[in-house]
């Protein structure tokens, strides 16, 4: 078939172009939908985002909160756990000493007198270590408190005697009377309590 076109020439190049056109409109409006529909995409998935940002945010805070509330429990757990430490310490201390002098005079024979004793704690063992400068009557009654505090090992240790010294007594009977030192350990019985 053959195609003529019986317009005049002017008339015949003048809708030529204009299909380009078109085409380019084309494109230009599926373009403008396209990039529409990422931006509305981008939109949707960025307000999802500031969504679960915003819940773990208040999430976050909570467990904050929690944690703070933990940290705070903790520290007032370590100042009573102190406290008991305390107490327990001061339990101990006071129950040492007359448990310690109860322990000392029952093995003390009644022809000995204490003139003085010096004492030292061990802060660690809460043993005691003693040295008692006393007096007798008699060398019998010395031996027989070195022999008491021997025979006691789970309460008394490294029990030792200084050199004794015999003078005669200012009375008129002129007795004489004997001056030492002992030296010893006291090692206190286990504690009944504590937690």
């Amino acid at each position: 078939m053959i195609k003529i076109n019986l317009l005049p020439k002017e008339l015949q190049d003048k809708g030529k172009g204009q299909d380009w056109l078109i085409v380019a409109y084309a494109s230009l409006a599926l373009m403008t939908f396209a990039s529409a529909g990422i931006y509305f995409n981008m939109l949707r998935t960025y307000k999802t985002d500031v969504t679960r940002k915003d819940k773990w945010s208040s999430q976050l805070s909570s467990i904050k909160a929690k944690v703070a509330q933990v940290e705070q429990l903790d520290g007032q757990k370590s100042v009573l756990n102190a406290k008991k430490n305390t107490v327990l310490q001061l339990f101990q201390g006071r129950l040492l000493y007359p448990k310690f002098l109860q322990a000392f005079y029952e093995t003390l024979p009644s022809e000995i007198w204490v003139k003085d004793v010096t004492l030292m704690e061990d802060q660690n063992t809460k043993n005691i270590s003693i040295i008692a400068i006393a007096g007798s009557m008699s060398t019998d009654a010395i031996a027989d408190w070195l022999q008491s505090l021997e025979s006691k090992p789970e309460r008394f240790s490294s029990v030792t005697l200084s050199s004794i010294e015999a003078r005669p007594s200012a009375g008129q009977n002129k007795q004489m009377t004997y001056d030492f030192s002992m030296s010893f350990t006291y090692v206190p019985p286990p504690q009944q309590f504590g937690v």
